[in-house]
């Protein structure tokens, strides 16, 4: 389905939309010197409350060199795969500053944001990344304004009076220049190449609201050392899990212990531990809204209070569980394992299936705790498996193929259908090796047993292709193909064949029905009285309901059955009865249209009427093309079965 266009209205001089080639000469034009990039696909019903964001910054923050762009990375694949674009549940945008582009043969100076839920955030994010990235201070009055410009700063002191070589020669100021494009907007970095303050060099102070921070560290010639160290200087000892903290940790590429529960003992133990490993680990504190975290280390709810540690906040980056006691000793003895290399890693995994949960020629579900039995050594089985993630947008017709698939295979001996839901489950770019990180599109692989390797299938997702690389990659496929695949294909194509036949009947025999209580309804709704329930809204009642009972009240859910029809032909454009399966909404939160709003409110549990809507109060002007056309006036059967405070289970 094509989403609206949220760029349609957008002008070039807010969002320039753009080539790859394009955006691959921007970035080089003399007077850009920052492009802010939206590269997400355009069929990505996720990305929309990002893109207004987008658009909303742009008209703040775009100028001569500051541009916005727009490349849709459906029409551009290039793009797509150069910066792994993908549709899921976090959006992204990416700066890209000179040197930066889609030739890779050029110098690369590009930075990935995770947009966040709030606009406040997203802006601050983006501001911080046009602020310069390093300050050269020269004066005492400069040294003083820059201590106090930011709450945490860090100044740089380069000792040149030996050698007589300026500081941009030396390679502890190609560090620091590395360092400040870590922490640019985070910590803003200084540096001073003469006799200032009585500052003695080489050496980095950090300053926190002007005063001097106890110590100093050394000025050494690794950018990403140089850059941790500062940032874990100007970090709080423990901060509180929210997304400038995220961005702050990941940015610098501190690990973070993460400590989950809120509880006066767990408080006081994250302080302890904090204490210990600043300047190698930061701490983070989890609030209970995040503790769905827990199970990116293996563990649950249950788990808490907890101690997880991970490399970062990436979705995909290693975690590793503390499954000892709540004492700083065992914790201590936790990361120190981790520092040495020596800790396992914690995999996030669904819940293991329950025995006998799959039937031979369906799919079978896979979990991360189960996959061994599908790639390790001690697999029984060649197993032919989707691997996927909910949001993307072929999912529905790839499962559909791979039922099919599975229940072709269903009389093979020792051969699976399964699927992976890689959201829920840990990504092993090592197994599924030529999927991307963020692939848009189911990826399918035949794992032989006893490990060897997966391999992959390229190429279009269908029933006949699947067969022949399930033949061509397994044997027992293969083999078995004429005796067992072969009558099995056959013996489907009749039960399809005999299923398509009994549902042309049965769809005749509603159809009748269908005639049959329409002429009934249509002969009580005739003899009722038409009643006005509001202008455009009339209703003529053909069952009357239960006058004990209260009409629904705002907010109440409301379930209901229904035929719509257009006023003008009777024809059928939508029935909750041929789904078999009653419509449920909330009372005025705009959930349906107005008619709907004010008739519904009118009637009692049990009761069964004929609403007859004006187009003001249905779908208006425009319709809701194809079924219901300009200006249509609109019928509907809608008999109201029940009404009621939501549950405590729909309000979740």
């Amino acid at each position: 389905e094509e989403l609206p266009d949220p760029y349609a209205s957008v002008g070039d001089d807010v969002v320039r939309q753009i080539s790859a080639g394009e955006l691959e000469e921007l970035v080089f034009e003399k007077q850009t010197k920052t492009v802010i990039g939206d590269f997400s696909y355009s069929w990505c019903f996720s990305a929309t409350r990002a893109q207004s964001m987008f658009i909303n910054a742009a008209r703040q923050l775009s100028s001569q060199s500051v541009v916005f762009v727009r490349v849709d990375s459906k029409e551009y694949p290039a793009v797509a795969r150069h910066y792994d674009v993908s549709c899921g549940l976090q959006s992204h945008v990416y700066v890209l500053r000179k040197g930066e582009g889609l030739n890779k043969e050029r110098k690369v100076d590009s930075e990935e944001i995770v947009v966040p839920a709030q606009e406040s955030e997203f802006m601050s994010a983006l501001r911080s990344r046009f602020e310069a990235k390093l300050v050269h201070i020269t004066t005492e009055d400069e040294l003083n304004d820059f201590k106090k410009s930011h709450n945490i700063v860090a100044i740089a002191i380069f000792d040149t009076s030996k050698g007589g070589n300026s500081a941009e020669s030396l390679p502890e100021f190609q560090a620091l220049t590395k360092a400040a494009t870590v922490t640019r907007g985070l910590v803003p970095i200084g540096y001073i190449d003469r006799q200032l303050g009585g500052y003695v060099g080489p050496s980095v102070k950090v300053f926190k609201h002007g005063k001097e921070m106890d110590g100093g560290m050394k000025l050494v010639i690794d950018g990403g050392v140089l850059a941790r160290m500062i940032g874990a200087e100007a970090f709080p000892l423990v901060s509180m899990y929210e997304y400038g903290v995220r961005e702050s940790f990941d940015r610098i590429g501190i690990p973070i212990i993460q400590v989950f529960g809120h509880d006066k003992d767990t408080i006081n133990l994250a302080q302890e531990v904090a204490k210990e490993y600043r300047g190698r680990l930061g701490l983070v504190r989890m609030s209970p809204q995040h503790y769905y975290m827990l199970e990116d280390h293996g563990m649950d709810e249950k788990s808490v209070p907890g101690v997880g540690i991970t490399d970062s906040f990436h979705w995909n980056s290693m975690k590793y569980a503390h499954d000892g006691e709540m004492t700083v000793e065992s914790v201590r003895a936790t990361v120190d394992k981790y520092l040495a290399g020596t800790l396992p890693p914690s995999f996030k995994s669904e819940k293991t299936p329950p025995p006998g949960h799959h039937d031979k020629g369906t799919v079978k579900k896979v979990v991360k705790n189960t996959l061994s039995e599908v790639v390790g050594e001690d697999s029984q089985q060649d197993t032919l498996i989707m691997v996927y993630r909910p949001w993307m947008h072929t999912l529905k017709k790839a499962r559909q193929t791979l039922a099919k698939v599975a229940e072709a295979f269903k009389e093979l001996d020792r051969v699976t259908v399964a699927s992976l839901d890689v959201s829920g489950n840990f990504f092993d770019r090592d197994i599924w090796r030529g999927m991307r990180e963020m692939e848009e599109d189911p990826c399918i692989y035949m794992c032989p047993r006893g490990g060897g390797g997966c391999k992959k299938f390229y190429g279009q997702i269908a029933q006949k292709e699947i067969f022949q690389f399930a033949a061509k990659n397994s044997q027992t496929v293969k083999q078995q193909w004429d005796d067992k695949v072969k009558p099995q294909l056959k013996a489907m194509k009749k039960a399809e064949s005999e299923a398509k036949e009994a549902a042309k009947k049965d769809s005749a025999r509603r159809a009748l029905e269908y005639e049959e209580e329409v002429k009934g309804f249509n002969d009580k709704v005739e003899k009722a009285d038409e009643l006005e329930i509001a202008a455009g809204v009339w209703k003529r009642v053909a069952v009357h309901g239960d006058s004990k009972l209260s009409p629904p009240r705002p907010h109440d859910q409301v379930k209901v059955h229904y035929t719509g029809t257009l006023a003008s032909n009777g024809q059928k454009f939508d029935s909750s009865r041929d789904r078999g399966k009653p419509f449920t909404f909330t009372m005025g939160i705009q959930q349906v249209i107005p008619c709907w709003e004010k008739g519904v409110s009118s009637m009692v549990p049990g009761e069964r009427a004929q609403l007859i809507c004006d187009h003001k109060q249905a779908y208006g002007d425009r319709g809701a093309p194809p079924k219901i056309p300009e200006k249509a006036k609109l019928l509907f059967d809608v008999e109201l079965l029940s009404t009621g405070p939501p549950s405590v289970h729909d309000e979740m």
